[in-house]
């Protein structure tokens, strides 16, 4: 990497991972309507990783560091549920199409809802998933992740074509990469 890319680099992995910050720590701040801005945390982790995957991993990485000096229980949910699909949305929605993307986003936020319900030990959903009916939990994780992740990649998408067309980025169509402007 030159000089003017790893400033680049780590110019734009600090703004995404600020954003994503203050997004997930919403609740803590706003405990009412915090909860509405907390699942946005997943837009700045896919652009980044859109961007350059390990930019991506980077900011999911930072922003799970700074959240356990915040509340260790957001940076927990952000490594199992909203950074975790913002980095499969980002590595795969442009690199392998919408099935894959919504497949494997659906895989990855099924297994860390699981993860962070039956081994952390903090439900996804509250008090509405009881521990005793482990296959309708399993059901409804599964259903709930394939709708809200198909919703999530259509949004994405537009949002992205948006940028793309306002000039904010660029898809190079060789690589599939998402490349921000350079402005002079």
């Amino acid at each position: 990497m030159k000089k003017i890319n790893k400033m680049r680099f780590i110019s734009i992995g600090g703004i995404l991972t600020t954003i994503t910050v203050i997004f997930q720590a919403a609740p803590i701040f706003l405990p009412a309507i915090g909860l509405l801005f907390s699942p946005l945390s997943t837009l700045p982790i896919a652009i980044a990783a859109f961007y350059n995957i390990s930019l991506g991993l980077t900011v999911f990485f930072s922003s799970a560091f700074i959240l356990v000096l915040v509340n260790v229980q957001e940076a927990i949910i952000l490594l199992f549920t909203t950074g975790l699909l913002g980095i499969v949305l980002g590595i795969f929605l442009y690199r392998k199409g919408l099935f894959v993307s919504i497949l494997y986003s659906s895989i990855a936020l099924s297994l860390g809802m699981i993860s962070l319900t039956y081994i952390v030990g903090i439900s996804a959903f509250g008090d509405f998933i009881s521990f005793e009916s482990i296959p309708l939990t399993l059901f409804l994780y599964t259903s709930f992740s394939l709708i809200y992740v198909s919703i999530w990649n259509i949004c994405l998408r537009k949002f992205i074509n948006y940028l793309i067309r306002i000039n904010v980025l660029t898809l190079n169509p060789s690589t599939k990469a998402i490349e921000f402007i350079h402005f002079k």
